[in-house]
């Protein structure tokens, strides 16, 4: 068996038992436990599985939501190089969906630089104010439940209001991002207006930092397939994008 084969048994036994043992997984496939132990480290490198003593623990999934000060300092960096590469999918007169993450406000800062004439929606009250100096700019702020932790709007009343909406390119940036789990959110209502941006745009792109691949958060938004478009930043290994390019097309700086 091929070291790729031996990976994949690794990970397919993970999703059903959550543990594995490095004497079974050896004995089972009929090789050495050093040749096991290489498997995990590599694995683990991958960030697909977590070491443990005598063998490896599935991913513990994100749950905890972290506060919007704290996500709008991280991988500032990256944030930048990725949002000035997403630009040239826009254009004047285009109308775009941003939504109520720290990424799409730095986009939102690098939007406003380059075009004078767009329509925006939105659910965020941080963006709104970025783009609020903007005359020319037609901005549909969805109402709704607004939410201080996150900065944005969210609930029935924003799910009812871009229902109505026909958009031409919806901006996301998941909380995370993975094969086998998808796209994800870390909190249902994020997770339920993410999946109406996507239903109401022509063309779905995701933002997202090289930080978000192959990890999970709590509430899963929509398959990968779902998704026409990522784009990350340089950072990002080259075995995550050759991991993903077959499903979905993927650019950066």
């Amino acid at each position: 068996m091929i070291a790729q084969e031996r990976y994949k048994y690794i990970l397919d036994c993970l999703q059903s038992q959550r543990t594995v043992r490095a004497a079974k997984l050896a004995s089972t496939l009929g090789v050495s436990t050093e040749t096991i132990r290489r498997d995990l480290e590599y694995l683990e490198k991958e960030n697909q599985l977590i070491r443990i003593h005598g063998g490896a623990s599935i991913l513990q999934y994100e749950t905890k939501q972290i506060p919007y000060d704290s996500r709008r300092s991280a991988n500032i960096s990256e944030k930048n190089a990725l949002c000035a590469a997403a630009l040239q999918y826009i254009y004047e007169g285009a109308s775009i969906i941003l939504d109520h993450s720290t990424t799409c406000s730095v986009f939102a800062r690098e939007i406003k630089k380059h075009f004078s004439n767009l329509t925006v929606v939105t659910n965020s009250l941080e963006i709104l104010n970025i783009l609020s100096d903007m005359p020319a700019y037609n901005i549909i702020f969805l109402g709704g439940t607004f939410d201080s932790f996150e900065r944005g709007c969210f609930g029935e009343q924003a799910k009812q209001t871009i229902r109505q909406l026909n958009i031409d390119i919806a901006f996301i940036s998941f909380g995370g991002i993975s094969l086998n789990e998808g796209c994800t959110e870390t909190f249902f209502s994020g997770a339920e207006i993410l999946k109406e941006f996507i239903l109401a745009a022509q063309q779905k792109i995701a933002l997202i930092d090289n930080s978000k691949f192959d990890h999970v958060t709590l509430v899963k938004v929509c398959n990968i397939s779902d998704i026409d478009l990522i784009i990350t930043d340089a950072s990002v290994k080259p075995s995550i994008l050759n991991k993903y390019s077959p499903f979905v097309d993927i650019i950066h700086p």
